[in-house]
């Protein structure tokens, strides 16, 4: 599957409110969408997920059922279509062919 990266605000959220969206995503995960890994920080309300998922409008509708919304020019979804592996710019291996 596609790998992509998402940034979210997440003002106010305690690491036991992200603690328990990681937990929500993980229980969600389904053939069309995986969370790879969560990257935050709580005191500038910053949070980048990688996931994996068939496309960018399932991801979208799944992270709205998990009540999270892309809002504003400040948070966005983009599609991996390289990564750097061992110093060299590859395509992203894909953890669920």
């Amino acid at each position: 599957m596609p790998k992509f990266i998402s940034t979210h605000a997440i003002a106010c959220m305690t690491r036991q409110d992200v603690a328990r969206l990681l937990k929500r995503f993980k229980e969600e995960e389904n053939a069309d969408v995986s969370n790879i890994r969560v990257l935050c920080d709580t005191l500038s309300g910053r949070m980048i997920c990688e996931w994996e998922a068939r496309d960018s409008v399932t991801l979208i509708a799944w992270l709205k059922k998990c009540n999270v919304q892309l809002r504003g020019t400040g948070e966005w979804l983009m599609t991996v279509q390289y990564e750097s592996i061992d110093d060299e710019l590859v395509v992203p291996p894909r953890r669920n062919a």
